[in-house]
């Protein structure tokens, strides 16, 4: 190979290097940020889910209750639209990806497993409706001829409710109107900067709530536990859907920062062996030169 051709392609190297290594920071900082979201939002998670916890042991202990009757109870607690287990006709999947690339193998793991999980429960396209999040679960939507219930496109890095409202209220309603009968949650769940793992969790009917065995304190529930809970449990189902496209998010930033320093490094490794080997041809060419005029010289002698 030549010594211009080497040059040039450590330059582009080089040159692309520092591209990748201004994304790598700039996913960094959107990691940190997600990072301090999705930790704010856990307080308000928590206390929802402290609240269930508390009024589900008012229901599971009547006595104490005082506000209704064992019937107005057992009612609100079996035949709530968000606590039914129906037989499964269709089984509505919420799958998160990203609109982008360059984030690894992010986007490609969801896809593999969520194919996989399918075939596990032999369903077909017939069987499931999709609430997709990113384009690329949509084109294996369009691939597989998948029913599309709901599309959300070019959601931003750092999600506000507002953004994602539609989104979530329409799957509450979706599981309402029998449209499917179970949902399930399918995404990359961050562990920690270095680490995601699959998963797919079911949401809906709403099982193994949260309950405790003695309130710290007893709360007066106006206007009576059944209405607070029939509210409570919706904003409760949300509130997890929400914070599951938070931790997809969360993943999302951890893989694309990886991804983007694993270019950096490889580009960098890529470039000291071209430099080697531009060092090694001209020093060939160098010693070559040396020796035609040494030879050149001796002929002369």
């Amino acid at each position: 190979m030549a010594l211009e051709e080497i040059r040039r392609q450590i330059d582009s190297i080089n040159k692309t290097s520092q591209i990748t290594k201004a994304m790598s920071l700039v996913s960094t900082t959107k990691y940190n940020r997600i990072v301090n979201i999705s930790s704010n939002y856990e307080i308000y998670a928590t206390k929802i889910r402290q609240t269930v916890a508390n009024l589900m042991r008012q229901v599971g202990d009547i006595s104490n209750a005082g506000y209704v009757t064992n019937s107005d109870l057992t009612s609100i607690v079996d035949f709530h639209d968000l606590l039914i287990n129906r037989p499964v006709k269709k089984s509505g999947y919420l799958v998160i990806t990203s609109d982008k690339g360059l984030a690894g193998g992010y986007n490609s793991t969801i896809l593999k497993e969520f194919k996989a999980l399918l075939d596990e429960r032999n369903q077909g396209a017939e069987d499931i409706v999709v609430m997709a999040v990113g384009e690329t679960i949509m084109k294996l939507c369009r691939k597989e001829n998948f029913h599309v219930a709901h599309e959300l496109n070019h959601l931003p890095d750092f999600p506000t409710f507002t953004q994602v409202q539609s989104l979530i209220q329409k799957c509450v309603e979706l599981f309402k109107n029998e449209t499917f009968d179970e949902l399930y949650l399918v995404y990359n769940h961050s562990i920690n900067a270095l680490q995601n793992e699959f998963r797919c969790e079911q949401l809906l009917p709403l099982s193994d709530l949260p309950t405790e065995e003695k309130a710290d304190v007893d709360y007066a529930i106006e206007p009576d536990v059944p209405d607070v809970l029939d509210i409570l449990l919706s904003q409760y189902a949300e509130s997890m859907i929400y914070g599951t496209i938070l931790d997809a998010k969360t993943a999302e930033q951890a893989s694309r920062m990886q991804a983007m320093t694993q270019a950096t490094d490889n580009a960098s490794d890529l470039i000291k062996n071209l430099q080697y080997v531009y060092n090694q041809q001209r020093q060939k060419r160098v010693t070559n030169e040396i020796i035609e005029i040494t030879s050149g010289a001796n002929a002369q002698n």
